[in-house]
């Protein structure tokens, strides 16, 4: 079914450019099989708004973190917070 111009959207039109935009970053980083270093930084490269890549790499952030909580029956918070104590055992590790 077509939307209709008069109904609203879930985000504004600038909001669903940086989600776009997030989504190509996270996208090109994780399709890397080699040097997913260099394949992050020509992502990030290839994007003409690094604010618009920052909104979208949060929003995919939300995104993801409200996925797995709904999948796991965690709460977002949880999911959240498992995360950042990942990324700490991976910092100091």
């Amino acid at each position: 079914m077509a939307v209709s111009v008069s109904e609203p959207s879930w985000v504004s039109e600038d909001q669903y450019r940086s989600i776009q935009a997030g989504l190509r970053v996270v996208a090109a980083w994780a399709d890397a099989e080699h040097e997913p270093e260099a394949a992050l930084d020509g992502a990030l490269r290839r994007e003409s708004d690094p604010g618009d890549v920052v909104v979208g790499l949060a929003t995919v952030s939300r995104l993801l973190a409200i996925e797995l909580a709904a999948a796991t029956g965690a709460t977002e918070g949880a999911i959240l917070a498992r995360l950042g104590a990942r990324v700490d055992r991976m910092q100091h590790s």
